[in-house]
Order: C-alpha cells, then structure tokens, then sequence
C-alpha cells in the first residue's frame, strides 16, 4: 500500500498566503503511525498536489488529508483530483476542519477523523483499512462512530493518556518530503491540552449555567466536568474542549526528535504547544485544569531547555530553538530569566484579545490584560521578542473595548513588546461560543469605524517598530525569490523576526548570511542588503 498524506493546512483555496515558512507537527505525526507498521507513506504539500502532475495521485492507493476550517476549498480541489484519478481509492480527512458539523453536505470523503487520531489510524492500519472494522463492538466501545451522508465520523470517546506520545513516534524522516523544510519553522509538539478549563460570562449565560460554582475562579478549578456540558476554556478556542487538559511529552523523546530533525539539515525548530508552560506542570498523573494553579515547573522547563540549547549548539550551521505561546497567568520574573538565558532572540507569543478588563473576563480569559502586559514586560526586560495577539469582532464587543484597546496599543506598548498580531473572530466549530450559540455583536456602523480605528493602530505600530530595526544585522535565510521586486529574494531570519527582502544580480538561494536592515517595505516586510 502507498499512503499519501496530503497537508493542506493554512492553504485556504489551495496555496498558502500567510505562514509560508511554517511546518506543522501533525502531517508528520500521522506519518509515524504508518512509519510503525513498515508502510509506504509520503506527505506532500496541498499546492503541489493539485498544481503539479499527476504522479502524486497516480501512484498512491489511500489519502490522508489534514485541514483546518479556512482549508475547505483548498480540501475540496484536492479530493476533485483524488476522486478524478483514482476513483476506487479510500479518503481519510482528519484536522480541526472536522469539528464543523455539516461538513459532509459539502466535501464527500470515506472517514473523518475527529479529534485524535493516532490510534484510529492504527486500528484501519491492523485490518487492512476495511471500514467494517467499526461495526465491531470493540470498536464501538472505544469510539463514536456516526454515519453522515455517506461518511463515517469517528472520534475517541474519551482523551488519551500521556502514553500516546511513547506509543506513536512522530516521523522524522518525512520532513524531507517538504520542500522547504531547511529553511521553515518545523514545529514539535511538546504539549497537548490546555489547562484554561475556566468559564467565561458569555458562554455562562448562553449555556444555561446552574451555577455550581467548579469554574468560578480560575484558581481552584479542579476539574473539566460541567453539569450542562458548556464547553471550557477561552470562548474563541476549541482546544481545551477537543484535547481536555495539558499533556506533555517526555524530555528523552523531544531531544530525539529535535536532534533527528537538525541532523536532516532543519534550521528552525518550534516547540508548540498551547501553552508552553503548562509542560509538566502539576503533580505526576494528575490532571490540571487551572491555568493559574499551581505555577509553571521550573525544573521540568530548566531541564528541557538546558538539553535543547545544549544540541542546538553542537550543529555545525547556526540553527535556532523557539517556543511560542505562553500563559500570561504563569509568567513571572524568574521564568522570563530561564527563557532569556537558554533561549536568546526567540520571540514569545502571548495571547490577550483586548485590552478591556470587562470584555477579558466575558470571553473566558484566565487572567486579566494587565497580567498579559506583566508578562510582555518580564520578556522584554530580557531581550527576548515579544508579540501580542489581539482579536476583534468578539462577542461582548463593544466600542469602549475597542477604544481602551486602541489606546493601551499607542501608548503602553512600544516599551514591552515588538509586534501585535490582530485577528477577526471567525466562529470556530467546536468552540465553546459557538457550540452555547453565543451571539455576534450587534452590527453598528461605530463599531467598525472603532475597530478599523484599531487595524490602522496597530500596523502604525509595527511599522515604527521595523523602521527601529534599520541598521541592526540579522542572520537570515535566503529562502526563496521575491515575486513582486526585480533581481530580490526573500529571507527568513534564523531567530525572530519579519522577512527580509535581499536584492542580489546572482542566484543567492539557500546561502545563510549577516543581512544589513536598510529600510521597511511594509509592516511586514523589510528591505536589507547582504553585509559584507
């Protein structure tokens, strides 16, 4: 059998716009499931399987397609070849594309993986991919199983131990399969789950809550259960819902992975996890559900990045370690430190949505905005780089958030943070807005003014932070050629920070070099020239 994974994350209608140097962890996880049973198994990206010839599809017997909610064109160009092609072959479509409920009216496939996956897979893998296999009654016992429109949905009926991650063994030769993979962030999953099993206001309401008072305060949340099934966590986000609490994999299987991956010549490693912080932390065996209680493991983190740091820097060429998100409520001084010290230049995500204390709790926020800007502050102080997420167009949105928001982004932040990312709220299925059917805003003619208020802000922002990059020298990647300018081509820097737009009359692809910044092209892009 000759399995292609097809990731069509972040391809939206079939090629990626944004996070063009980013490779997820999932695809090859799946690859590592048929990697345990000596099968055949290629990923390739969803652009170059509907782009390029036919070979991809022709020699493959089953496809494995991993998607998210805004990859619904870009999965249905790819099952049109599929079913074009190969007509008998069998599709299996997993991912956060999933947990929108009427999916099957509009893509037709065989099996929808719901959730996690890895021994779903390995159950079709043992009989031969025959889908009688969940009729059984074993089968029954560990998963739902629905029939919708021809297509059969199946998840696991409750969440998987730590176990998982010594079970399944995420590929690491697979990366090959990605073109790009020596110049990209190549994420390793470190964590699964969230420990934000709080509740906000909104979903309260909406869900018809009894008020049994187990997620009243953050602080002593000690379980995920709800009388009502409201589903926990920050209102936009479906993880703590689909994944339940924090699971963190074994320091001895990511320093295999990551030294695996460095030695296939990948520049860029990112330890992802919803929350970076959350890894180990509570007692051994025991679920945590607060995202405040108890604080971040110290020498659980110490230990980790003591080793990673340790294999980062015995490569022969200059590669870099990062994480991502972190929770504001777990950040203190000490914690910024350790980062600071084992990983210099990386850049830290930190979640906030709005500046508006009120709104913060309404959406089921762990911690208040001012938390998030301690935190900011604690990395900054550092060296490390910072940068804000916002979203606008939330339910409980309302001018004042909007205005408080736009005036912490012009006048509070330019001291403690390098970047903010600003999002619109997209109804995610699975979420618990949208599964209590919290409403959207009212629509108001103020409101947008307000938030277009807002967008305009924060690009004004982050531009006046690149033009303070002019003259620093930053070691980058010479990734591929620009599309839009002449005789220029675009890299990614090793560390942190925006593409760079490099002119050059010779092919200089692939090369690594000290990039001068001389001037800013946008709020995302820089222009540099090679140093010499």
């Amino acid at each position: 059998m000759n399995v292609l994974i097809v990731d069509a994350l972040a391809a939206n209608e079939g090629r990626r716009k944004f996070s063009r140097d980013a490779i997820g962890a999932g695809p090859r996880l799946v690859a590592g499931v048929f990697e345990k049973y000596k099968l055949n198994v290629r990923i390739k990206r969803v652009e170059d399987f509907i782009e390029e010839n036919d070979e991809g599809v022709n020699s493959s017997d089953l496809f494995l397609i991993s998607a998210m909610s805004v990859d619904k064109v870009a999965v249905q160009k790819a099952i049109k070849k599929i079913s074009k092609k190969q007509q008998n072959s069998k599709i299996i479509l997993g991912g956060p594309i999933l947990s929108e409920k009427d999916l099957t009216k509009e893509i037709q496939f065989d099996v929808g993986v719901i959730g996690e996956g890895e021994r779903i897979i390995e159950g079709l893998i043992r009989c031969d991919f025959d889908f009688s296999f969940f009729q059984e009654q074993k089968s029954a016992d560990r998963f739902s199983i629905e029939k919708k429109n021809g297509s059969l949905l199946v998840k696991e009926k409750s969440i998987l131990g730590t176990g998982i991650f010594e079970e399944f063994i995420p590929s690491t030769e697979r990366i090959l399969d990605y073109p790009d993979y020596w110049f990209s962030k190549v994420y390793v999953e470190l964590v699964r789950g969230c420990s934000n099993h709080y509740r906000g206001e909104l979903v309260k309401t909406a869900g018809g809550c009894s008020g049994c008072g187990e997620c009243d305060d953050p602080d002593t949340i000690i379980t995920g259960d709800c009388p009502e099934n409201i589903p926990a966590g920050c209102g936009f986000c479906s993880v703590s819902a689909t994944f339940g609490p924090p699971r963190s994999k074994k320091l001895n299987q990511v320093e295999k992975e990551v030294e695996d991956l460095l030695s296939k010549g990948v520049r860029r490693i990112v330890l992802s996890a919803p929350g970076f912080l959350d890894y180990f932390r509570g007692r051994k065996k025991e679920e945590v559900y607060s995202p405040t209680k108890p604080e971040a493991n110290y020498a659980e983190i110490a230990n980790l990045l003591q080793s990673l740091s340790e294999i980062r820097d015995n490569q022969e060429e200059v590669c870099s370690i990062s994480i991502e998100n972190v929770k504001p409520s777990l950040v203190t001084k000490k914690i910024a430190n350790l980062i600071g010290k084992s990983l210099p230049k990386t850049s830290i995500s930190i979640g906030c949505e709005t500046f508006d204390t009120s709104l913060s709790n309404k959406i089921g926020r762990p911690s208040e905005p001012n938390t998030a800007l301690e935190a900011s502050r604690f990395f900054f102080d550092e060296g490390l780089s910072t940068q804000i997420y916002l979203i606008h167009s939330l339910p409980g949105e309302t001018v004042k958030s909007l205005e408080i928001t736009k005036e912490v982004v012009e006048n509070k932040l330019s001291n403690f943070a390098d970047k903010i990312t600003v999002y619109r709220y997209l109804s995610l299925p699975g979420s618990p807005f949208t599964v209590t059917g919290v409403p959207l805003p009212t629509k108001r003619h103020l409101l947008d003014i307000r938030r277009n208020e807002l967008k305009k802000a924060i690009i004004q922002f982050n531009l006046e932070k690149k033009k303070k990059m002019i003259g620093d020298e930053v070691i980058t990647i010479i990734a591929e050629k620009d599309k839009v300018r002449k005789n220029t081509f675009i890299g990614y820097p090793i560390f942190s920070g925006p593409a760079i737009s490099v002119y050059s009359e010779k092919p200089i692809i692939g090369n690594t070099y000290r990039i001068k910044v001389i001037g800013v092209i946008s709020d995302k892009l820089l222009e540099g020239e090679i140093s010499i």
